[in-house]
């Protein structure tokens, strides 16, 4: 009889091994993150900590002020004014900031501040102070914690904040009940608006940390109780972020590197306004790689949409004057992309039109000999000339031709 009851037993416990209960969470008691800011403070006790290690030295140890956004499940639902244990305050989220040397001692260190332990595979989004972002090695380190985390989504949006990263996610916005899903949602809008940057993930992070190459990351900023998401962070190949591209030189961006899908784009026709509601575009980069100290590209832009919206008094149904439309798109085109250049390989001369990644795909011989004279050594990617020629094809004009009376009719 007692044998029988041991070999229960066992078999009782084996089966709890087997079948992976016996680590289990109960979901009631996940701290559900869905989004994280990541700072940069200077405060005291980080410079007393860094005068005690390094005495006579005024470099303050880096440490990071992050910010996590947890989810108050109550808060997701209506508040019921006649009780009923509900949360009637509608507060959906707390927000939780601590510093550390590390994000891995920070999201221990909350265990001593909520019931609840951070959970990090619903995180939607990741913001990145500017601060951060400059600092060598900084946003690297910061990057880490979450590559490492077998809980941490690789899907999760990465954003850079120009100003602090935490204000991101203190916004309130009146559609949402969870700032971070108001930002995760503006994200999805890139084919509404062509000065937005694709979504960066943490996996796409993730190759761009270990790739040769300078990279770009959406900007965001909080405004009031709103965010704007519009222009980019640019990042140099050694991780390291050295400016930011407006709204505008962003579009270019997006131009140059084929990454439109969708927007808008303004012209003057005869002095006058016409819009065009951009339905597709793609660039092909052709090369002439016979001087090495001197290589040419010709990036061709071909872009197609429909009239939106013409203040100018035409006869659309003319190919003459659809040929003047086209014209003038075109140009435009070429103008910001012109801006776009002017900024990144004269200024801050970085590659993020990945023009080092074409050489590599085509003439990786070639690239073998010059990658570490790309942006570094000889500086061959300073050097080259860059040309932008663009096509502007209109599929349609609307369904009225006029839409004012000429004068004298």
């Amino acid at each position: 009889m007692n044998k029988r009851l041991v070999l229960s037993c066992l078999v009782t416990l084996l089966s709890a091994f087997v079948s992976g209960c016996w680590d289990q969470v109960q979901i009631e008691e996940r701290g559900f993150v869905v989004g994280v800011a990541i700072d940069a403070p200077r405060s005291k006790d980080a410079e007393k900590r860094a005068a005690k290690e390094a005495p006579g030295k005024p470099r303050v140890k880096e440490r990071f002020l992050v910010t996590h956004q947890l989810v108050i499940p109550g808060g997701l639902i209506a508040g019921n004014p006649n009780g009923g244990g509900q949360n009637t305050t509608n507060e959906a989220f707390h927000n939780l900031s601590s510093e550390g040397d590390s994000l891995f001692e920070v999201s221990r260190e909350l265990a001593t501040r909520t019931s609840r332990a951070p959970f990090y595979q619903h995180l939607k989004i990741l913001v990145i102070s500017e601060e951060v972002a400059r600092k060598d090695n900084s946003f690297a380190n910061a990057m880490d914690f979450l590559l490492r985390d077998p809980d941490s989504r690789r899907s999760s949006r990465v954003y850079i904040s120009k100003g602090l990263a935490k204000s991101i996610l203190e916004v309130k916005p009146k559609t949402e009940k969870l700032p971070a899903l108001y930002i995760n949602s503006i994200g999805e809008n890139i084919n509404k608006n062509a000065r937005m940057l694709p979504e960066v993930r943490v996996g796409d992070v993730h190759e761009e940390l270990l790739n040769p190459f300078s990279f770009v990351i959406p900007r965001v900023r909080a405004e009031a109780n709103e965010i704007k998401m519009a222009g980019s962070a640019i990042f140099s190949n050694r991780n390291q972020m050295v400016g930011f591209l407006g709204e505008e030189e962003t579009e270019g961006l997006n131009f140059l590197t084929g990454n439109i899908n969708g927007g808008l784009l303004k012209a003057k026709v005869k002095n006058d306004l016409v819009v065009m509601n951009i339905q597709g575009a793609k660039r092909t980069i052709h090369q002439d790689l016979r001087d090495k100290q001197k290589f040419r590209f010709t990036i061709e832009i071909e872009c197609e949409g429909i009239l939106a919206e013409a203040f100018a008094l035409m006869d659309f149904l003319s190919k003459d004057e659809t040929k003047k439309l086209e014209h003038a798109f075109a140009k435009e085109i070429e103008r910001m992309c012109q801006d776009t250049i002017r900024k990144v390989h004269k200024e801050m001369k970085v590659d993020v039109i990945k023009l080092g990644s074409n050489i590599r795909q085509k003439n990786y011989a070639l690239w073998k000999q010059i990658q570490n004279d790309w942006e570094a050594g000889q500086r061959l990617y300073e050097k080259s000339e860059i040309r932008v020629v663009a096509k502007v094809y209109l599929r349609n004009v609307g369904s009225v031709n006029r839409s004012e009376k000429e004068e004298g009719r």
